[in-house]
């Protein structure tokens, strides 16, 4: 009996000692990884650098029409929609290229004449060019472009308004315009570079000014003011608010850009701008003006504006007018 008992203690006792400790443990690493973001640029329109909700129309070709600027064709259709409006000497009066692609008009005009000048200016935009006809030497100047052009022997979108007298009663429709564009023309490059959400207009040297004060033409003298309120330069011309059908004009950006004026070879009595090249352009937007230099080597490309030193004059975004005025003429500020 005794033998018993002790094989038994044995044996308990050499059970229990053969039983390995449970394992430690392991920490768990307190670190956690930063979620990874992604910033996406939110798509803007490429003529005036503002948000562009409808992808459709970003993606679309622009179209031009040449507008007239005589007292008789004023108050004048379609202005305020568009995305670039160039304003350039004829004959004594200034006429308009107005461009659009981010918005629509159901009325523009009147559609005056083609002049030297305005192909090469719409070319790097593409698209559409209307206008009413123009000089032999003009048109095939325009016909040497991969423009589409639309003139006034096209019925279906270009049409006489009642209460107007020719040659000031000539209007066409963005909407009749697109449906001349050909499928396989593209979306323009951008007019310029544009300020993102948060940096402010400004550049080198950049000077305060509320007015602007040009004579661009022997019959015509343009007077801007700055509005702050509506961020906006309002226009007048001779001497009065310059009002379109739907409402003042007000882009959100003037440049002058001092161009040659030089003698169409073919018909000596028409002067036109020579855009390409360089020279001289003063930038007024947000109450500010930057001088500059804007440079175009060729038909094809898009004029560059660039500061004092030698940086991109970025733009806020919205509609720009660009008056192509010659050296030497009248500009003021205050």
């Amino acid at each position: 009996m005794a033998v018993l008992l002790v094989l038994a203690a044995l044996m308990t006792a050499s059970c229990s000692g053969g039983k390995k400790p449970a394992a430690a443990p392991v920490p768990q690493s307190t670190t956690t990884e930063a979620p990874t973001t992604t910033t996406t640029v939110p798509p803007t329109y490429p003529l005036t650098g503002l948000p562009a909700p409808d992808a459709a129309t970003a993606a679309r070709a622009a179209l031009a029409v040449k507008i007239d600027n005589a007292a008789q064709a004023r108050p004048q259709s379609g202005i305020r929609a568009a995305d670039v409006v160039y304003e350039e000497l004829t004959e004594g009066v200034t006429r308009f290229i107005a461009v659009y692609q981010s918005n629509d008009a159901e009325v523009v005009g009147p559609v005056r004449s083609v002049r030297p000048a305005d192909p090469v200016i719409v070319t790097p935009l593409g698209g559409v060019l209307a206008f009413s006809g123009g000089s032999p030497g003009a048109e095939a100047l325009a016909r040497n472009t991969p423009l589409t052009l639309v003139t006034e022997e096209d019925k279906a979108v270009m049409y006489r308004r009642a209460g107007r007298v020719a040659p000031h009663n000539l209007y066409t429709s963005t909407t009749g315009l697109y449906s001349r564009m050909p499928a396989e023309a593209g979306t323009p490059r951008p007019f310029a570079q544009f300020l993102r959400e948060g940096p402010a207009f400004t550049g080198p040297d950049a000077t305060p000014v509320s007015s602007l004060h040009l004579v661009p033409a022997d019959y015509i003298v343009a007077d801007w003011n700055w509005d702050a309120t509506a961020g906006a330069w309002m226009r007048s011309t001779d001497g009065g608010p310059h009002l379109t059908e739907e409402g003042p004009i007000a882009p959100t950006t003037v440049i002058v850009q001092f161009t040659p004026y030089v003698f169409f070879v073919d018909d000596y009595s028409v002067i036109y701008p020579e855009v390409v090249g360089s020279g001289d352009v003063w930038v007024f937007a947000a109450g500010l003006l930057v001088r500059g230099t804007w440079s175009k080597p060729s038909a094809d490309a898009v004029t560059t504006f660039t500061d004092s030193s030698g940086a991109p004059i970025l733009l806020p975004p919205g509609q720009t007018w660009v008056h192509l005025v010659a050296p030497g003429s009248t500009v003021t500020t205050g």
